[in-house]
């Protein structure tokens, strides 16, 4: 092949993967199944599902016909529960409340559990929580609540955001018993390496690095806003200082910085709980 062929098909599938990232994939919404193993779960929970949705950054590029269309395919997915981990927005204070109007449609048979992310600070956090709290949806900051189905319980906490307030697991799980399987939510998974020791946590549902958003063969993402790099990219993680915590992050609903996605579809995640232990 000649210089000149080379360069030619070369800026021509440049140029197909670019239109691909920036208008077919980010649009191209993909439910992932994950299954967890929860040791000592209530055999009331095993098959409970809990559908995470983070990262939506409703903005000029982000539109509703979008968000509307992630709550539709959330809520036909049938959850027992589900948890929205943060970042609602992008920069600008007017798509605040028409994102949460539309949030507002979820529904799951245990309700929707909210947490705020780094973004929903940038916009004011007193803003932030009076919007979403107007809409109905209970705000988790560095509290808990229990989860009861016949004769069993679980807690699912939620922290405030590691990069702009003081995430406390301790306090959010204050008052919960031990032996009760407790499920966290942390916007950013960094907050997953400072967690307490002599805490029970089963299980960390974060997003915050978008999957990196572009992905080389092989899942590697250059650029990925986390100090531990590849490992909280996005998936299962298993935190090798503590053997009964895992850690799931997402890849999220929209885009952040460059509006690009490529080889990383936005993400709805389906978690179903099951007694034992998950094998990574």
């Amino acid at each position: 092949m000649t210089r000149r062929k080379f360069l030619k098909y070369g800026l021509l599938f440049g140029g197909v993967v670019l239109l691909d990232g920036v208008f077919i994939e980010p649009r191209g919404l993909k439910v992932e199944d994950v299954e967890v193993g929860i040791r000592g779960l209530p055999p009331s929970f095993d098959g409970f599902t809990v559908c995470q949705i983070t990262d939506v950054h409703h903005s000029l590029i982000v539109g509703l016909d979008f968000v509307e269309r992630a709550v539709r395919l959330a809520n036909s997915l049938d959850p027992d529960l589900i948890v929205l981990t943060g970042d609602y927005i992008d920069m600008d204070r007017e798509y605040m409340a028409p994102v949460m109007e539309s949030l507002s449609g979820l529904k799951a048979r245990h309700g929707v559990l909210s947490i705020l992310g780094n973004h929903d600070y940038f916009i004011g956090k007193d803003y932030s929580k009076d919007v979403i709290r107007s809409h109905n949806i209970p705000l988790l900051e560095n509290s808990h609540v229990m989860i009861e189905k016949g004769r069993g319980a679980i807690c699912v906490a939620g922290v405030l955001d590691f990069l702009e307030d003081r995430p406390d697991a301790k306090a959010a799980l204050t008052g919960a018993g031990r032996d009760v399987p407790r499920i966290l939510l942390a916007h950013h998974p960094d907050y997953s390496e400072h967690l307490p020791e002599d805490e029970r946590i089963d299980l960390v549902l974060s997003g915050h690095t978008h999957g990196g958003q572009v992905r080389l063969p092989y899942g590697i993402a250059p650029i990925v806003p986390s100090r531990y790099g590849q490992k909280y990219s996005g998936g299962l993680v298993r935190l090798t200082r503590s053997e009964g915590t895992r850690v799931y992050v997402s890849r999220g609903v929209g885009v952040v910085s460059i509006p690009v996605r490529i080889n990383c579809p936005p993400e709805i995640t389906r978690i179903t709980l099951r007694p034992g232990t998950a094998d990574l």
